[in-house]
């Protein structure tokens, strides 16, 4: 099928770039609390290796979320020759890529983070989770023609729910009534909620070999900045998040004498 990214009736119809989005403030606070709960452990002096590694890798994914912005903004993703490649299977990996190799590469990272988990109260992780909520965003956009109707209902709306459990979720741990095999239980389900059915969803819906869901707007207005910055980062983290807490407390069911006790 032939690539119609340039068709006024599909121009029309996609998302407007400079169009009213929460995507990047969302961003801002997503890191904003990588930082936070990293300069508390750092404040108490607990990092085993130091705060170095942490910062420096907080450092390095903030500048990746800028320069994918910024190539959303550019109109990178929605590209003609970038489209017949199948994008929306694995630009998302570059972002896991750019999260996961340096915490395979270094001790420090991957002890740092272990310990972020351990001394942070498993409620704010919870909460974090709660921004999920902000999908009440693209549910508007569905509603008013500037969001594939396909996607919102098989990823937007499992994502919203998830975001409303958070609350109820961190309301019981905080109270101390949410076990720790529970919550990593619940963790794994916020993965699972876009992976891997979001990247497949987001191909079907772009034009190329797999376009299935061709209805405007399609998946283009998934990647047209400013939303092009939760399929490519601002999802991704919370992903990532879900994936490391699941990680992190399977470690402290598994190996006890690993768990650094706030």
């Amino acid at each position: 099928m032939g690539l119609r990214h340039h068709d006024p009736a599909v121009c029309r119809k996609m998302v407007s770039p400079m169009s009213l989005s929460l995507t990047p403030f969302l961003l801002a606070v997503e890191f904003g609390f990588l930082f936070l709960i990293a300069g508390r452990c750092s404040r108490r002096g607990t990092f085993p290796a130091g705060s170095f590694p942490i910062y420096a890798y907080l450092l390095g994914l903030t500048a990746y979320g800028v320069a994918s912005s910024v190539a959303g903004a550019y109109g990178l993703y929605v590209r003609d020759d970038l489209l017949p490649w199948l994008p929306g299977l694995w630009l998302q990996l570059i972002t896991v890529a750019v999260f996961v190799v340096p915490i395979l590469w270094s001790t420090a990272i991957r002890n740092g983070l272990r310990h972020i988990v351990d001394m942070t109260p498993l409620h704010w992780f919870a909460y974090f989770h709660g921004m999920r909520i902000a999908a009440l965003g693209t549910a508007a956009k569905t509603a008013s023609g500037e969001f594939p109707v396909y996607f919102e209902l098989f990823v937007g709306i499992p994502d919203l729910i998830f975001g409303f459990s958070a609350l109820w979720v961190g309301s019981r741990l905080r109270r101390g009534k949410f076990s720790d095999r529970n919550f990593m239980l619940w963790n794994l389900i916020g993965a699972l909620i876009v992976v891997p059915s979001a990247p497949i969803l987001l191909q079907l819906g772009l034009p190329g070999p797999m376009y299935v869901f061709d209805s405007v707007p399609d998946a283009r207005a998934v990647f047209t900045y400013p939303m092009s910055i939760a399929p490519m980062i601002g999802v991704p983290m919370f992903v990532l998040m879900n994936l490391l807490l699941a990680w992190r407390l399977w470690e402290r069911r598994t190996k006890p004498d690993m768990f650094a006790a706030p």
